[in-house]
């Protein structure tokens, strides 16, 4: 059973640096699956910003909500959803979807207003869905091992209770790794999709003049607090005045009548 526990260390130590000897030893040439690296693994994201009259903000925010969500073809999913009606009406939204859903949406949202503003980043995810895929492949084969090396425990206890917690630990970061490269795939699948609908070019004529009517009270009252703080700041200076302005005033008379010697 020696020659079990020597074995044992010997894989714990080739996990513990097979990770590093992975990320470490590729170009920036590495192929996957065949293919070079980055020529597929992209990851979209899409901002598109409209202008549209005041009453249509929310009829057009209702619909580019209802429309991820009615759409299961593509697997729509809406990410973050918001609408404001302060001093200027606005919308947003976040999806994620496959290209052909995202590509309705964006349709939806410029038939609503004018498109103001439309852009697309991209990022390669090459390198490291490469990472991931070499971090799943060592995992899997480094489980394998402890898994035969747990039929040969027999009853060697120590050994046995050895392998068991570097199973679990395994099994723990397996999983994690796993789900890690689920969420690299989902961002490569499908793309992100950012709307921003307002209302700040087509308000209404009347919609600032009922803004200040509505504000027209707490404007008088902040109004007039100004002004008794102002004349809080102006009172001790206008006292000062009238009480040094007439000595003042005597000794300009008294030296100006002061007659001068030849």
């Amino acid at each position: 059973m020696k020659n079990l526990s020597i074995c044992l260390f010997g894989l714990m130590l080739l996990a513990g640096c097979g990770g590093k000897g992975e990320s470490a030893g590729q170009s920036s040439a590495a192929r996957l699956d065949g293919k070079e690296k980055g020529s597929e693994f992209l990851a979209y994201e899409h901002n598109v910003s409209v202008d549209t009259n005041e009453a249509q903000v929310r009829p057009l925010y209702e619909k580019v909500v209802a429309a991820c969500k009615a759409d299961t073809e593509n697997g729509c999913l809406l990410l973050d959803s918001s609408i404001d009606g302060g001093r200027y009406v606005h919308a947003r939204i976040s999806m994620r979807a496959k290209p052909a859903g995202i590509k309705k949406l964006v349709a939806l949202v410029a038939a609503g207003g004018d498109v103001t503003s439309q852009g697309t980043k991209v990022e390669d995810l090459g390198r490291p869905v490469l990472d991931s895929k070499k971090r799943l492949e060592m995992l899997k084969q480094y489980q394998a091992q402890l898994q035969d090396l747990e039929k040969l425990s027999g009853a060697n206890v120590d050994a046995l209770i050895k392998v068991t917690k570097e199973l679990a630990t395994v099994q723990v970061e397996l999983e994690q790794a796993t789900a890690a490269n689920a969420l690299l795939m989902q961002r490569i699948d499908t793309d992100l999709l950012n709307v921003a609908i307002s209302a700040e070019g087509k308000q209404s004529f009347w919609r600032p003049v009922k803004r200040a009517l509505g504000n027209f009270t707490e404007n008088l009252s902040e109004g007039v607090a100004n002004a008794i703080t102002a004349m809080a700041y102006i009172l001790p200076w206008l006292i000062a005045f009238v009480l040094l302005f007439p000595l003042g005033r005597k000794g300009w008379r008294r030296l100006r009548g002061t007659p001068r010697k030849d």
